[in-house]
């Protein structure tokens, strides 16, 4: 995660708010359907976390828009 998409205290939140979503979905479910729930977040989570080595940073949107402002 980028140091400045957040303060400390919604990583927190995040980690709360995915604990309780846990345990929500998990009502009911056998093993089997679990571990293939999991599959499928972890999966989810690598592909997001590879997009987010080719998707532009803050600071790089700030430097085009700037780029952009002085040739107009």
């Amino acid at each position: 995660m980028r140091c400045c998409s957040g303060s400390q205290g919604q990583g927190g939140d995040l980690i709360a708010a995915a604990a309780a979503l846990s345990v929500v979905m998990a009502q009911g479910k056998t093993a089997e359907e679990l571990e293939l729930l999991a599959a499928l977040f972890e999966i989810i989570g690598d592909n997001l976390g590879l997009l987010a080595l080719k998707a532009p940073s803050e600071d790089n949107c700030r430097r085009q828009e700037e780029n952009r402002d002085r040739r107009s």
